[in-house]
C-alpha cells in the first residue's frame, strides 16, 4: 500500500536517528575519556622519569669531571709534597712557598672530595626518585591496559546495537521505491537528519509550523502516492 511506503520512511528515519545517536554515543563513551586520562597520566610519569634520567646523566658527567680533576690534583699534590721533602729545595723562602702550595692543593682536594660526595648523594636521591617513578609508571601502564579493555567492551556493545539497527533499517528501506528513498536521503543530509515529518492537525511535526489553508487543501486532494513536502521546511510529509 502507498500509505505503507510513507510509514516505512518514518520507520527508516527512526532507525537512522537511533543509529546517529548510537554513533555519537560511540564517539563520546565515558570509557574513551577514561582511557585518554589514563594515557595522559602515563605520559606525565614517563616524562618525569625521562627528565630525572637526564638529570642523573648530567650529575654523572659532573661527577666524572670532578673525579678526573681530583685525580689530576692529587697527582700534582703528591709531586709537590715529594719535592718538599726530597731535599732538592733548600732555601727557607722556597720551602715555605712550596709548603703553602701543598697546603693549598690539599684544601682544594678536600673541597673537591666534598663536592664529589654531594654529587653522589644527589645521584642516589635521583635513583630513589626514578625507582618510585618506575613503580608509578608500571601502575599507570596497567591502568591504561585496563581502560583499553573497558573501552573495547563498551565499543563492542554499541557496535552490536548499531549493527542491529542497521540491519532493521535495511529491511525497511528495501520495501521503499528507490526514487522515494533517494529523495529521503538527500533531504536528510540537508535537514539535520530529519527528512520525514507527520502532518498532524495542519502542522508539520518537523518544523512545528502550520501550513496555509490553501496548501492543506492541495495536500488533502493530492493522490495518495504523491510525495508532499512541507511548504515551510521542505520535509516529506506523512499524512495522518
Amino acid at each position: 500500500m502507498i500509505e505503507d511506503q510513507f510509514q516505512r520512511l518514518l520507520s527508516v528515519q527512526d532507525h537512522d536517528t537511533l543509529i546517529d545517536q548510537l554513533r555519537h554515543r560511540f564517539d563520546t563513551l565515558p570509557e574513551r575519556a577514561s582511557l585518554a586520562a589514563a594515557q595522559q597520566a602515563c605520559r606525565q610519569i614517563h616524562n618525569q622519569r625521562a627528565a630525572k634520567q637526564v638529570q642523573r646523566l648530567e650529575l654523572q658527567r659532573d661527577l666524572k669531571r670532578n673525579e678526573d680533576e681530583l685525580a689530576a690534583l692529587e697527582d700534582r699534590t703528591k709531586r709537590e709534597y715529594d719535592r718538599l721533602y726530597s731535599g732538592e729545595v733548600s732555601g727557607t723562602r722556597e720551602l715555605l712557598t712550596l709548603q703553602e702550595e701543598v697546603d693549598g692543593l690539599r684544601t682544594r682536594c678536600s673541597d673537591m672530595e666534598s663536592g664529589a660526595l654531594e654529587l653522589m648523594e644527589a645521584i642516589e636521591e635521583i635513583d630513589a626518585e626514578v625507582e618510585a617513578l618506575e613503580s608509578s609508571l608500571a601502575a599507570a601502564e596497567a591502568a591504561v591496559a585496563d581502560a583499553e579493555g573497558q573501552l573495547e567492551e563498551a565499543e563492542a556493545v554499541v557496535q552490536a546495537e548499531i549493527h542491529q539497527e542497521t540491519a532493521a533499517r535495511s529491511v525497511e528501506a528495501g520495501e521503499i521505491p528507490e526514487a522515494a528513498l533517494t529523495s529521503y536521503e538527500g533531504l536528510r543530509a540537508r535537514m539535520g537528519g530529519i527528512a520525514v515529518a507527520r502532518l498532524r492537525n495542519g502542522t508539520c511535526e518537523g518544523c512545528h509550523l502550520a501550513l496555509s489553508a490553501m496548501e492543506l487543501d492541495r495536500i488533502r486532494h493530492a493522490p495518495a502516492d504523491e510525495v508532499c513536502h512541507c511548504e515551510e521546511c521542505g520535509r516529506i510529509l506523512v499524512r495522518t
